[in-house]
């Protein structure tokens, strides 16, 4: 009876999951969950995923599922424009860049910009006052905020908006045609070309890796949703980036190194596969069990895309002198 109670709860679950549609026809996205960015005042996890919107803007954008305003935002510096939809399955969902938003809402933007001018605005909407069905018009595209190119921002959140989810867990996105590659690997500071097979020095007690890393579409990045660390075929390291408590937004030298960068058309992120600051994106850390007498081991990188297409890349490291 456990087990079918089990199996039902998860069936609802994947039934409420699988009910959100993309926000934007035929379209694919160019940014994924929890990768870094240094735009704005602080460093921070990219809280959702981006949907391509053609670089125009003016493209209308559609709520995932039906449900009831909860709050607009106008003029914020990260998000810009955004509509945040509250779903009654007990998530809500965030648009941001929006160039314009809805008929149904745009004379009380106006209003709210006749009074306040152009500063920050944000407005909370009682429960069922103004509604949403699935697929209607919740904005328009654009770049408004840190944007510098038009499309739509969309995040997942829980209904006290203290949890982010990758939305790709909700929306069926199609699978992007792309490679998944490290450029680079990072030994104990010193960068190197990665090149599969090869051997590589360390110094410390135990070796601090990290690589830059990326599903290859075309000229575009993306970032990548599970990262594992093998060491003689034992797993040391894993890190996986399906959900994140808001508060830890600005915490993203948990997983990347102090030197990242995501500005403007930049984007080199090197992922930190070692403890230093354990974050809640580190499902895994087995390095205090790591034998310190080892001289040579093989290693293993396990990288996961969000399709859950994986590849595995493989060196070796000796103890240098």
């Amino acid at each position: 009876m456990k087990k079918f109670l089990i199996i039902f709860l998860f069936l609802i679950v994947f039934i409420a999951f699988s009910n959100f549609i993309p926000p934007v026809d035929d379209s694919y996205i160019t940014s994924s969950f929890l990768e870094f960015r240094s735009t704005g005042d602080t460093p921070h996890f990219h809280g959702g995923v981006d949907f391509s919107t053609f670089l125009k803007e003016g493209i209308p954008i559609k709520a995932v599922y039906e449900g009831n305003l909860s709050r607009i935002e106008i003029n914020d510096e990260i998000y810009g424009n955004v509509v945040v939809i509250q779903h009654p399955n007990g998530y809500k969902s965030l648009y941001a860049h929006l160039s314009m938003f809805p008929k149904k809402i745009q004379s009380i933007v106006d209003d709210l910009i006749s009074e306040f001018g152009n500063n920050k605005i944000e407005v909370n909407f009682p429960e069922n006052e103004i509604s949403f069905s699935q697929g209607e018009i919740v904005g328009y595209s654009g770049k408004t905020g840190e944007a510098i190119k038009p499309h739509i921002h969309i995040e997942i959140r829980n209904s006290n908006e203290t949890m982010l989810f990758d939305p790709l867990n909700f929306i069926n996105a199609e699978p992007l045609n792309g490679e998944i590659v490290i450029k680079e690997i990072v030994i104990d500071g010193k960068k190197f070309d990665f090149v599969e097979g090869q051997t590589y020095e360390f110094q410390n007690n135990f070796p601090h890796i990290a690589i830059n890393a990326f599903l290859q579409v075309n000229k575009n990045i993306i970032g990548l949703k599970e990262l594992k660390l093998y060491f003689s075929n034992k797993l040391v390291y894993h890190i996986m980036f399906d959900e994140l408590p808001i508060e830890e937004m600005n915490k993203p030298f948990t997983v990347y190194t102090d030197d990242s960068i995501a500005a403007g058309y930049i984007y080199k992120a090197y992922y930190k596969l070692y403890p230093e600051t354990i974050g809640y994106s580190v499902k895994q850390n087995n390095f205090p069990t790591f034998n310190q007498n080892l001289d040579f081991f093989p290693v293993s990188i396990e990288l996961i895309d969000f399709w859950n297409r994986k590849e595995i890349f493989n060196f070796n490291l000796k103890r240098g002198n």
